[in-house]
Protein backbone atom coordinates (compact mmCIF):
# COMPACT_ATOMS: atom_id res chain seq x y z
CA UNK A 1 0.00 0.00 0.00
CA UNK A 2 2.48 2.39 1.08
CA UNK A 3 4.76 1.93 -2.16
CA UNK A 4 1.34 2.26 -4.36
CA UNK A 5 1.02 5.82 -2.64
CA UNK A 6 4.79 6.37 -3.14
CA UNK A 7 4.41 5.48 -6.85
CA UNK A 8 1.49 7.94 -6.87
CA UNK A 9 3.40 10.68 -5.54
CA UNK A 10 6.24 9.85 -7.97
CA UNK A 11 3.60 10.35 -11.02
CA UNK A 12 2.13 13.46 -10.25
CA UNK A 13 5.49 15.14 -9.69
CA UNK A 14 6.62 13.64 -12.75
CA UNK A 15 3.63 14.97 -14.93
CA UNK A 16 4.09 18.32 -12.62
CA UNK A 17 7.53 18.86 -13.72
CA UNK A 18 6.83 17.70 -17.37
CA UNK A 19 3.78 20.52 -17.37
CA UNK A 20 6.35 23.23 -16.10
CA UNK A 21 8.81 22.09 -18.77
CA UNK A 22 6.23 22.25 -21.45
CA UNK A 23 4.96 25.57 -20.36
CA UNK A 24 8.31 27.23 -20.08
CA UNK A 25 10.18 25.97 -23.16
CA UNK A 26 7.34 28.39 -24.76
CA UNK A 27 9.03 31.55 -24.59
CA UNK A 28 6.32 34.01 -25.55
CA UNK A 29 4.14 32.47 -22.65
CA UNK A 30 7.06 32.90 -19.97
CA UNK A 31 6.67 36.79 -21.59
CA UNK A 32 3.12 36.45 -21.08
CA UNK A 33 3.88 35.26 -17.68
CA UNK A 34 6.08 37.92 -16.89
CA UNK A 35 3.91 40.71 -17.90
CA UNK A 36 0.59 38.90 -16.21
CA UNK A 37 2.57 39.41 -12.46
CA UNK A 38 3.85 42.51 -13.36
CA UNK A 39 0.13 43.34 -13.35
CA UNK A 40 -0.65 41.57 -10.34
CA UNK A 41 2.11 42.83 -8.32
CA UNK A 42 0.91 46.52 -9.08
CA UNK A 43 -2.72 45.46 -8.06
CA UNK A 44 -1.49 43.78 -4.92
CA UNK A 45 0.92 47.09 -4.19
CA UNK A 46 -2.37 49.35 -4.75
CA UNK A 47 -4.46 47.42 -2.55
CA UNK A 48 -1.88 46.90 0.65
CA UNK A 49 0.86 49.74 0.30
CA UNK A 50 -0.29 52.43 -1.70
CA UNK A 51 1.32 55.08 0.77
CA UNK A 52 4.76 53.65 -0.93
CA UNK A 53 4.26 55.49 -3.73
CA UNK A 54 2.40 58.21 -2.12
CA UNK A 55 -1.33 56.73 -2.82
CA UNK A 56 -3.11 57.93 0.17
CA UNK A 57 -6.90 56.30 -1.28
CA UNK A 58 -6.14 54.29 -4.74
CA UNK A 59 -10.23 54.05 -5.08
CA UNK A 60 -10.03 57.99 -6.52
CA UNK A 61 -8.63 60.21 -9.36
CA UNK A 62 -7.18 62.85 -7.84
CA UNK A 63 -7.93 66.24 -10.18
CA UNK A 64 -5.89 69.11 -10.52
CA UNK A 65 -7.87 71.90 -12.01
CA UNK A 66 -5.46 74.28 -11.31
CA UNK A 67 -3.77 73.04 -14.50
CA UNK A 68 -6.62 71.12 -15.98
CA UNK A 69 -4.52 71.10 -19.78
CA UNK A 70 -2.91 67.60 -20.37
CA UNK A 71 1.52 67.79 -19.58
CA UNK A 72 3.45 66.00 -21.59
CA UNK A 73 5.95 63.12 -20.25
CA UNK A 74 8.41 64.61 -18.15
CA UNK A 75 10.72 63.80 -14.64
CA UNK A 76 8.03 65.05 -12.63
CA UNK A 77 5.11 62.53 -14.46
CA UNK A 78 6.89 59.38 -16.40
CA UNK A 79 3.44 59.28 -18.48
CA UNK A 80 2.02 62.62 -18.34
CA UNK A 81 -1.01 64.00 -17.11
CA UNK A 82 -4.78 63.61 -18.28
CA UNK A 83 -7.67 66.11 -18.45
CA UNK A 84 -8.19 67.32 -15.80
CA UNK A 85 -4.16 67.20 -14.47
CA UNK A 86 -4.38 63.45 -13.38
CA UNK A 87 -1.07 61.98 -12.97
CA UNK A 88 -1.16 58.81 -15.54
CA UNK A 89 1.30 56.95 -14.29
CA UNK A 90 -0.48 57.23 -10.98
CA UNK A 91 -4.21 56.57 -12.07
CA UNK A 92 -3.10 53.94 -14.84
CA UNK A 93 -1.38 52.02 -11.55
CA UNK A 94 -4.57 52.30 -9.49
CA UNK A 95 -6.71 51.23 -12.59
CA UNK A 96 -4.81 48.32 -13.06
CA UNK A 97 -6.32 47.08 -9.85
CA UNK A 98 -9.27 47.77 -10.18
CA UNK A 99 -9.43 45.99 -14.01
CA UNK A 100 -7.57 42.81 -12.82
CA UNK A 101 -9.48 42.08 -9.90
CA UNK A 102 -13.09 42.41 -10.89
CA UNK A 103 -12.17 40.99 -14.50
CA UNK A 104 -10.78 37.92 -12.28
CA UNK A 105 -14.48 37.86 -10.49
CA UNK A 106 -16.15 37.77 -13.53
CA UNK A 107 -14.56 35.03 -15.20
CA UNK A 108 -14.28 32.87 -12.31
CA UNK A 109 -17.57 33.25 -10.99
CA UNK A 110 -18.78 32.78 -14.74
CA UNK A 111 -16.98 29.93 -15.21
CA UNK A 112 -17.96 28.41 -12.23
CA UNK A 113 -21.53 28.62 -13.11
CA UNK A 114 -20.92 27.69 -16.16
CA UNK A 115 -19.41 24.62 -15.13
CA UNK A 116 -21.62 23.26 -12.83
CA UNK A 117 -24.64 24.08 -15.04
CA UNK A 118 -22.85 22.18 -18.32
CA UNK A 119 -21.56 19.09 -16.19
CA UNK A 120 -25.86 18.99 -14.68
CA UNK A 121 -26.83 19.27 -18.20
CA UNK A 122 -24.70 16.79 -19.78
CA UNK A 123 -24.95 14.27 -16.97
CA UNK A 124 -28.40 14.00 -15.98
CA UNK A 125 -29.75 14.30 -19.92
CA UNK A 126 -33.30 14.30 -20.89
CA UNK A 127 -35.82 17.37 -20.69
CA UNK A 128 -32.95 19.25 -17.96
CA UNK A 129 -30.49 19.15 -20.80
CA UNK A 130 -32.86 20.50 -23.12
CA UNK A 131 -34.33 23.20 -20.70
CA UNK A 132 -30.73 24.24 -19.33
CA UNK A 133 -29.23 24.28 -23.15
CA UNK A 134 -32.43 26.50 -24.58
CA UNK A 135 -31.69 29.49 -21.91
CA UNK A 136 -28.23 29.34 -22.95
CA UNK A 137 -28.92 29.61 -26.77
CA UNK A 138 -31.61 32.10 -25.45
CA UNK A 139 -27.89 34.16 -24.04
CA UNK A 140 -25.70 33.27 -27.33
CA UNK A 141 -28.38 35.06 -29.45
CA UNK A 142 -27.62 38.45 -27.66
CA UNK A 143 -24.60 40.30 -28.24
CA UNK A 144 -22.44 40.29 -25.25
CA UNK A 145 -22.18 44.17 -25.24
CA UNK A 146 -25.90 44.75 -25.89
CA UNK A 147 -27.11 42.00 -23.58
CA UNK A 148 -24.43 43.41 -20.51
CA UNK A 149 -26.29 47.23 -21.18
CA UNK A 150 -29.52 45.95 -21.03
CA UNK A 151 -28.88 44.42 -17.90
CA UNK A 152 -26.80 47.36 -16.21
CA UNK A 153 -29.15 49.34 -17.23
CA UNK A 154 -32.02 46.97 -15.30
CA UNK A 155 -29.94 46.72 -12.00
CA UNK A 156 -28.73 50.29 -12.05
CA UNK A 157 -25.43 51.90 -13.77
CA UNK A 158 -22.77 51.23 -11.07
CA UNK A 159 -19.72 49.47 -10.67
CA UNK A 160 -21.51 46.45 -8.94
CA UNK A 161 -24.45 46.58 -11.82
CA UNK A 162 -21.61 45.77 -14.46
CA UNK A 163 -20.41 43.07 -12.68
CA UNK A 164 -23.48 41.38 -12.16
CA UNK A 165 -24.69 41.94 -15.66
CA UNK A 166 -21.02 40.75 -17.17
CA UNK A 167 -21.00 37.10 -14.68
CA UNK A 168 -24.56 37.16 -16.19
CA UNK A 169 -23.26 37.51 -19.89
CA UNK A 170 -19.90 35.32 -19.61
CA UNK A 171 -21.75 31.66 -17.91
CA UNK A 172 -23.19 30.20 -21.00
CA UNK A 173 -19.71 30.06 -22.85
CA UNK A 174 -18.38 27.53 -20.02
CA UNK A 175 -21.93 25.98 -19.69
CA UNK A 176 -21.37 24.97 -23.49
CA UNK A 177 -17.44 23.78 -23.07
CA UNK A 178 -17.83 22.05 -19.90
CA UNK A 179 -21.18 19.70 -21.30
CA UNK A 180 -19.24 19.20 -24.73
CA UNK A 181 -16.30 17.79 -22.22
CA UNK A 182 -18.79 16.40 -19.87
CA UNK A 183 -20.47 13.95 -22.62
CA UNK A 184 -17.41 12.61 -23.13
CA UNK A 185 -16.00 12.15 -20.08
CA UNK A 186 -19.56 10.32 -18.78
CA UNK A 187 -18.66 6.92 -20.43
CA UNK A 188 -15.22 6.79 -19.42
CA UNK A 189 -13.71 3.87 -17.61
CA UNK A 190 -13.17 5.75 -14.45
CA UNK A 191 -16.64 6.91 -14.02
CA UNK A 192 -18.25 3.11 -14.99
CA UNK A 193 -15.66 1.77 -12.03
CA UNK A 194 -17.30 4.85 -9.52
CA UNK A 195 -21.03 3.60 -10.21
CA UNK A 196 -19.76 0.03 -9.82
CA UNK A 197 -18.77 1.05 -6.10
CA UNK A 198 -21.94 2.90 -5.49
CA UNK A 199 -20.95 6.42 -5.70
CA UNK A 200 -24.01 8.64 -6.07
CA UNK A 201 -24.57 10.91 -8.95
CA UNK A 202 -23.85 14.02 -7.23
CA UNK A 203 -20.23 12.68 -5.81
CA UNK A 204 -19.33 11.66 -9.51
CA UNK A 205 -20.21 14.99 -11.09
CA UNK A 206 -18.82 16.96 -8.73
CA UNK A 207 -15.73 14.60 -7.74
CA UNK A 208 -15.27 12.59 -10.30
CA UNK A 209 -16.31 14.64 -13.89
CA UNK A 210 -16.12 18.52 -12.73
CA UNK A 211 -11.87 18.21 -11.68
CA UNK A 212 -11.66 16.76 -14.33
CA UNK A 213 -13.08 19.31 -16.60
CA UNK A 214 -11.01 21.85 -15.47
CA UNK A 215 -7.54 22.42 -16.63
CA UNK A 216 -9.22 23.04 -20.40
CA UNK A 217 -11.53 25.56 -17.89
CA UNK A 218 -8.56 27.26 -16.72
CA UNK A 219 -6.98 27.90 -20.08
CA UNK A 220 -10.25 29.12 -21.42
CA UNK A 221 -10.16 31.40 -18.34
CA UNK A 222 -6.54 32.81 -19.05
CA UNK A 223 -7.88 33.42 -22.89
CA UNK A 224 -11.25 35.19 -21.57
CA UNK A 225 -9.14 37.16 -18.81
CA UNK A 226 -7.93 39.88 -21.70
CA UNK A 227 -11.70 40.23 -23.61
CA UNK A 228 -12.88 40.77 -20.25
CA UNK A 229 -10.69 43.84 -19.48
CA UNK A 230 -11.64 44.97 -22.96
CA UNK A 231 -15.51 44.69 -22.33
CA UNK A 232 -15.23 46.25 -18.96
CA UNK A 233 -13.19 49.12 -20.45
CA UNK A 234 -15.56 49.29 -23.22
CA UNK A 235 -18.56 50.18 -21.01
CA UNK A 236 -16.78 52.23 -18.84
CA UNK A 237 -15.86 54.36 -22.02
CA UNK A 238 -19.00 54.83 -22.75
CA UNK A 239 -20.06 56.36 -19.71
CA UNK A 240 -22.11 53.17 -18.06
CA UNK A 241 -19.73 54.18 -14.50
CA UNK A 242 -21.85 57.58 -13.13
CA UNK A 243 -18.96 57.66 -10.77
CA UNK A 244 -16.29 59.99 -12.31
CA UNK A 245 -14.10 59.79 -10.05
CA UNK A 246 -13.75 55.49 -10.06
CA UNK A 247 -9.48 54.81 -11.66
CA UNK A 248 -10.55 52.37 -14.27
CA UNK A 249 -8.43 51.98 -18.05
CA UNK A 250 -11.73 52.77 -20.16
CA UNK A 251 -12.70 56.17 -18.40
CA UNK A 252 -8.92 57.22 -18.63
CA UNK A 253 -9.00 56.80 -22.22
CA UNK A 254 -12.25 58.47 -22.79
CA UNK A 255 -11.27 61.49 -20.18
CA UNK A 256 -7.93 62.34 -22.91
CA UNK A 257 -10.02 61.95 -25.94
CA UNK A 258 -10.69 65.28 -26.95
CA UNK A 259 -7.33 65.73 -26.41
CA UNK A 260 -6.24 62.74 -28.98
CA UNK A 261 -4.22 65.43 -31.40
CA UNK A 262 -2.57 67.47 -29.19
CA UNK A 263 -1.98 65.18 -26.35
CA UNK A 264 -1.99 61.74 -28.50
CA UNK A 265 -0.45 60.40 -24.98
CA UNK A 266 -3.87 60.77 -22.84
CA UNK A 267 -4.86 57.93 -25.26
CA UNK A 268 -2.09 55.88 -25.73
CA UNK A 269 -0.73 55.33 -22.57
CA UNK A 270 -4.56 53.54 -20.86
CA UNK A 271 -5.15 51.92 -23.92
CA UNK A 272 -1.36 50.61 -23.99
CA UNK A 273 -2.20 49.12 -20.31
CA UNK A 274 -5.13 47.05 -21.84
CA UNK A 275 -3.71 46.07 -25.06
CA UNK A 276 -0.45 44.63 -23.18
CA UNK A 277 -2.93 42.72 -20.55
CA UNK A 278 -4.82 41.20 -22.99
CA UNK A 279 -1.45 40.32 -24.98
CA UNK A 280 -0.40 38.53 -21.88
CA UNK A 281 -3.18 36.37 -20.91
CA UNK A 282 -3.39 35.15 -24.40
CA UNK A 283 0.07 34.08 -24.68
CA UNK A 284 -0.20 32.31 -21.02
CA UNK A 285 -3.45 30.72 -22.34
CA UNK A 286 -1.31 29.27 -25.39
CA UNK A 287 1.11 27.79 -22.89
CA UNK A 288 -1.43 26.56 -20.90
CA UNK A 289 -3.18 24.96 -24.34
CA UNK A 290 0.54 23.22 -24.47
CA UNK A 291 0.56 21.70 -21.19
CA UNK A 292 -2.50 19.97 -21.77
CA UNK A 293 -1.85 18.87 -25.27
CA UNK A 294 -0.90 15.25 -25.32
CA UNK A 295 1.10 15.94 -28.32
CA UNK A 296 2.69 18.70 -27.23
CA UNK A 297 3.58 16.49 -23.86
CA UNK A 298 4.96 13.96 -25.96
Amino acid sequence: MERQVQEEEEKRFYNLKLSLKVFFSNKTAVAGLIIFLGYVADALLMQFYPEIIGVRNPNTLIYNFINPVPQPPSARYPLGTTYPGVNLLQAIMEAIRIDLGFSLLIVVSGALIGAVIGVLAAYVGGYLDEVLMRITDIFFSVPYLVLALAVGFVLGRSLNSMVIALIIVWWPIYARYSRSLTLSLRESMFIEAAKASGASNTRIMFRHILPNTLPPILVQISLDLGSVVGIFATLAFIGFIPNANIPELGYLTSLGLNYIQSAPWTVIFPGLAITLFALSVNLMGDGLRDVIDPRRRS
